[in-house]
């Protein structure tokens, strides 16, 4: 037998995770570590038998070899295909204050930040040129429930050029100026309400300022009101974990199960825009509370009320099925322009989200790939030294590491951190981050005398 390529890292004091280009994973002990490095093989039948079956060890190299060349080449063509998101900025303003606000909202009454009206059917015929159905749009602000007549003329013209029934319109949103009107809008329309909901009353208004309001009241009962009437399963919510959150997981899960809502998706502070000036605490803090959350969830499931956390889910699935590329912070490469296109209220383009919000941060350069009567993925320099800066099988400290072929690249946030897109993995949040929670759900599922805690983890990668 012949030892083959492969990395590892340690996942506890006894056992190891070892992965290999083609993505296939396995735990092993420390002395098989060392057999197998030693001898190429360990001195157990049935772990040399996975480690064969797996291409870590082969007979027949020439063979290994080619799997292993086929297998990552799959892995990255899929990874390359152009399949977006679609997000729209209708208006920058803002009726909330929130501490970790990642751009420079605009205030309610101030002029000349709104999507024009006659800039909305030329957007969609730029949607309709890049893609095919079904079609994502996701509605980003500002809050857009401001400008809700540009959501519906969105709509409008999305079945007119689209189609009806070819895609989905996703609001993100406080619900804060949700009203009569755009609830019976909703009706019999596949549109979505993506909700921000950051623990108890306390925690959430602490976090999402609202001038002579109760962002939290509001935020709940405007949730309640949707689901009583387009339907539970069109309103989701999405947490950031602030400093306040961390030492009560359980408010949390309290909030959402009140609601009726057991799916649900946790995310740390992102360092940009105004977040970045408020980096209020440690991967390693977050990831002692999100292990103490994750302990909770399993408790409600063993009790009956199946929470999912939709990140772990995220990582699981990628974990069992490297294929599996509908997130983009776990794509390699990066899933700027790959997953994602911002049409922002000023007619510009961007590559993501998250490249807006550098544009905010660094507006002496362009990181726009045009406008909407001028889009070119290949005129701004930037974004092709962004793009091919984004294979973590090619970046120092993610060649080494075994959960490279799961995880991916943010350059992004490596441009807001250290001034360039590959970053240093050291200090690296998102590498911490990422590894944290992979060390983290591979220990639960392997190294755990929890029959159930470990079915309940596995279950997730199906949901």
């Amino acid at each position: 037998m012949t030892l083959l390529p492969f990395n590892f890292n340690r996942i506890d004091d006894k056992y190891i995770f070892i992965s290999n280009p083609a993505g296939f994973s396995m735990v092993i002990n420390d002395n098989d570590l060392n057999d197998l490095v030693s001898d190429g093989k360990t001195q157990d039948a049935l772990v040399n038998a996975e480690l064969e079956s797996k291409f870590f060890i082969s007979d027949d190299v020439f063979t290994a070899e080619k799997m292993h060349a086929s297998a990552l080449g799959k892995k990255l063509s899929a990874e390359m295909k152009f399949g977006p998101i679609f997000m729209i900025v209708p208006t920058l303003r803002c009726d909330h204050t929130c501490k970790y606000c990642q751009v420079s909202r605009a205030s309610l009454n101030s002029a000349d930040n709104d999507l024009p009206e006659s800039a909305v059917p030329q957007i969609i015929s730029v949607i309709k040129k890049l893609s095919s159905k079904p079609f994502k749009i996701e509605i980003q602000g500002g809050e857009p429930l401001i400008r809700f007549d540009l959501i519906e003329y969105i709509y409008q013209e999305a079945v007119l050029q689209l189609g009806e029934g070819s895609f989905e319109l996703i609001i993100a949103t406080s619900l804060s100026l949700l009203n009569d009107h755009m609830i019976t809008w909703s009706e019999n329309k596949p549109v979505y309400y993506s909700v921000s909901l950051d623990g108890n009353e306390f925690i959430h208004n602490k976090n999402r300022l609202l001038p002579d309001g109760n962002s939290f009241k509001l935020a709940t009962d405007n949730i309640k009101r949707l689901q009583d009437s387009i339907g539970r399963d069109r309103v989701s919510t999405i947490t950031t974990v602030t400093k306040a959150l961390l030492s009560q997981p359980g408010a949390l899960l309290d909030v959402h199960n009140e609601l009726g809502i057991t799916d649900i998706f946790i995310r740390p502070i992102s360092p940009y825009g105004f977040a970045k000036k408020k980096d209020e605490y440690s991967i390693d803090e977050y990831m002692h509370f999100y292990r103490e959350l994750l302990d909770l969830i399993i408790d409600y499931n063993k009790n009956g009320i199946c929470f999912v956390e939709h990140s772990a889910a995220i990582h699981i699935k990628r974990l069992n099925n490297p294929m599996f590329c509908g997130y983009a912070d776990l794509k390699s490469p990066g899933g700027v322009i790959f997953n994602s296109l911002l049409f922002n209220y000023d007619g510009k383009l961007y590559g993501s989200d998250e490249s807006r919000m550098l544009q905010k941060v660094h507006p002496e350069i362009d990181f726009s790939v045009g406008d909407i009567n001028n889009l070119s993925f290949s005129a701004n320099p930037i974004y092709q030294h962004i793009l091919s800066n984004s294979f973590n099988i090619t970046q120092t400290a993610c060649n080494t590491c075994a959960y490279q072929p799961f995880c991916g690249v943010d350059p992004c946030q490596n441009i807001s951190r250290f001034g360039e897109p590959v970053g240093n993995k050291s200090m690296s949040r998102f590498c911490a981050y990422h590894k944290g929670l992979f060390s983290l759900l591979i220990q639960k599922m392997n190294q755990n005398s929890d029959d159930a805690e470990i079915e309940i983890l596995k279950g997730w990668s199906y949901v």
